[in-house]
């Protein structure tokens, strides 16, 4: 079976695939490892943070904007991934001042669907609207709005780009890549 090329959206090759990286850390888990106990989230984007952190001038806001950003792209990947055919890959590489995360999951094509037309219209529409708008009509049971990517998009000075590949017809996986200066944090 061929596969088809993935579909990139954003600024997925700012950083170019073959340039070596001063250093590089790689995280697997399971959803449910995180979905059983959500402050995991919190406690991993915490460590992963603070294990960065001794990369570049350490400051205590830069740890805690770079745990943030790391906590959202974490939650994402756990609330829409696959439960249990689904794996979440975390890989962060620093370039010098540069870190590139890369947080990958599987999901459903419906799932998929729904976030490639999103991160298509971030890129069309001004962040700081959709972002405003979002937090008039969200409902207090909603999940899915968006609000947490658009909130980095709005709060922070990262580049993003994604990866949508397809695996077999229910089955994508889905790459968020944040490329953060981390000398602007």
């Amino acid at each position: 079976m061929n596969q088809k090329a993935p579909v990139i959206i954003g600024e997925y090759h700012f950083i170019p695939e073959n340039l070596p990286s001063d250093g590089q850390f790689r995280l697997m888990f399971l959803p449910i490892d995180m979905t059983a106990y959500w402050r995991r989230c919190g406690l991993t984007a915490n460590f992963v943070a603070g294990f960065y952190s001794y990369c570049y001038e350490e400051s205590e806001s830069k740890i805690n904007s770079l745990s943030t950003i790391i906590n959202e792209l974490l939650e994402n990947a756990t609330k829409f991934s696959k439960v249990k055919d689904g794996k979440i890959k975390v890989e962060l590489k620093h370039y010098g001042n540069l870190l590139k995360i890369d947080v990958l999951n599987v999901a459903s094509k419906t799932l998929r669907d729904s976030f490639e037309l999103f991160v298509s219209k971030i890129i069309l529409e001004k962040v700081e609207d959709m972002y405003f708008s979002t937090l008039e009509t969200k409902e207090d049971s909603d999940t899915k709005s968006g609000l947490g990517l658009l909130m980095l998009l709005k709060d922070y000075p990262v580049r993003f780009g994604y990866s949508f590949q397809e695996i077999d017809a229910d089955t994508h996986e889905i790459t968020v890549r944040a490329i953060i200066n981390v000398e602007e944090l």
